[in-house]
């Protein structure tokens, strides 16, 4: 019993040095080292933007639209018209963009001839993630070559719109009438005529479609401008209206609205919405003409040369600012007579 109990112990006391000085065929391995792993960041990608659009000269038909950043002249996207002279293009980025529109072929509304596109037409607008639009005609390229008139002037949208808001004005056309399209033929609306006035002009001066829209404009020039596209203007649409184009320029004629040999400045800030976005609005007027010393708030010449800013489309919270100096270099200069 005894011999029995030693034996056993013997037995278990040697399987245990086997183990110690590793005998035995059971090798213990231990796991091998693991590789830590590296996550590369991911770029967020841009929101895309729906730039909904048409190219009217008349409507410009199988043209190629070509969307660039403003920044360096990068190709974002590109896509061609339809009828009427309808685009749709998605754009991966966010900022200011050149739409140029190249090519195609349109109805002359003065010769009523199926007309080539001699010079391209262009536009600045700021994609931002959402639907905008993108109306490019001859006033908008009129308003591009103003802005940026030679190739190595930076293009923003900020530069842009300073001269398309004073042409347009000076076209008697509004904000909301900008981002329209322009109807030029059967019920024609306001853009329409301004274009129609604009085909006639060139058939009466015997130019061409680039000397129009890639030309930098004198002050003669604009003067001897404003004479002919009123009599132009007549023709196409029937209605007589008197044009006075100085560049930057507004002139306003009408009872009440001044003569005086007065300066006003007037800040104008508030929010533009369209699309579902807000954006603000920042801008200086100069007015002149007005009474001496009569730069307030109460001057009603001043209440009807900036009548047109409570109708801009999307704009509110306008709050207006009166000094009696102009600011060097104002977005627009209006002048009453």
């Amino acid at each position: 019993m005894h011999l029995k109990n030693i034996t056993t112990l013997t037995a278990i006391s040697a399987a245990l040095v086997l183990v110690a000085c590793g005998g035995g065929s059971d090798t213990v391995v231990p796991p091998a080292a693991t590789t830590p792993t590296t996550t590369t960041p991911t770029t967020p990608t841009p929101t895309p933007t729906i730039i909904k659009g048409t190219a009217v000269k008349g409507p410009v038909t199988d043209a190629t639209v070509t969307v660039k950043k403003a920044s360096d002249g990068t190709v974002l996207a590109t896509t061609k018209t339809g009828a009427g002279g309808a685009y749709t293009v998605n754009v991966d980025y966010m900022g200011d963009v050149v739409i140029e529109i190249s090519g195609g072929k349109y109805t002359d509304e003065a010769t009523q001839k199926i007309t080539d596109l001699a010079a391209p037409l262009k536009a600045v607008i700021t994609t931002n993630g959402g639907t905008v639009d993108g109306i490019v005609t001859p006033v908008t390229t009129m308003a591009f070559t103003a802005a940026f008139p030679s190739a190595s002037s930076a293009v923003t949208k900020a530069a842009y719109a300073t001269q398309i808001n004073s042409l347009a004005s000076q076209f008697k056309l509004s904000a909301a009438d900008l981002v329209t399209t322009p109807v030029v033929t059967g019920t024609t609306n306001a853009y329409g005529k301004v274009l129609a006035g604009l085909s006639t002009y060139l058939q009466y001066e015997n130019k061409t479609l680039p000397q129009l829209v890639n030309s930098t404009f004198t002050t003669a020039d604009w003067t001897a401008f404003s004479g002919t596209y009123a009599n132009a203007y007549k023709a196409a649409t029937g209605i007589d209206l008197q044009f006075s184009f100085t560049g930057n320029t507004a002139t306003i004629t009408g009872t009440g609205t001044g003569g005086g040999t007065g300066t006003c400045g007037v800040n104008v800030k508030g929010t533009i919405s369209a699309n579902g976005f807000s954006v603000p609005l920042n801008l200086d007027y100069c007015i002149t003409g007005v009474a001496a010393g009569s730069c307030t708030a109460g001057n009603a010449s001043l209440s009807q040369a900036l009548s047109g800013q409570q109708g801009m489309a999307g704009a509110a919270n306008l709050a207006y600012t009166y000094t009696a100096a102009c600011v060097a270099n104002p977005a627009m200069t209006i002048k009453l007579n």
